[in-house]
């Protein structure tokens, strides 16, 4: 069996046995929630995004938030995958950390990406919402609730 190390657990004989014993700490469980949140307001504002008649408001909505909620998530779920890892001294701790990361992914999904898949377009504003979601990241996890 390929997962056997899934097997053996102090409890008995389990195949969840490696996860039953796995102890998050409390930053990987704000991780796990500011990875988690914003995939479901991504999902809520799928659903009402086409519905808001406010010209600023549903112009943002449907162009840039997800775009924003996806800066945070993925910042989140980097820091998490990395704690678990052995590169912990990799994850993101710093503003500068988190300007050049958002520009990353920005670059890669507003600028190269086009390149490769036909419906995908572009947007300046997409780059900027991305450094925002990983700023707002910082801003929670860093200056007000990991200290």
């Amino acid at each position: 069996m390929p997962y056997g190390f899934l097997i053996n657990s102090s409890r008995g004989n389990s195949r969840l046995g490696y996860l039953r014993n796995m102890r998050l700490n409390r930053k990987q469980k704000k991780d796990l929630l500011f990875f988690i949140v914003p995939l479901i307001l991504f999902q809520v504002n799928e659903l009402i995004k086409a519905d808001v008649q406010i010209p600023v408001l549903g112009y943002v909505l449907r162009c840039h938030f997800n775009d924003y909620l996806g800066g945070i998530s993925f910042a989140a779920y980097l820091n998490f995958i990395l704690s678990l890892s052995n590169w912990t001294s990799f994850q993101l701790t710093k503003i500068q950390h988190f300007l050049i990361a958002g520009l990353l992914c920005g670059i890669c999904w507003e600028l190269i990406t086009p390149l490769f898949i036909q419906s995908s377009t572009g947007d300046f504003w997409d780059v900027i919402a991305y450094i925002l979601g990983m700023l707002t990241y910082w801003f929670f996890s860093e200056v007000l609730v990991f200290k």
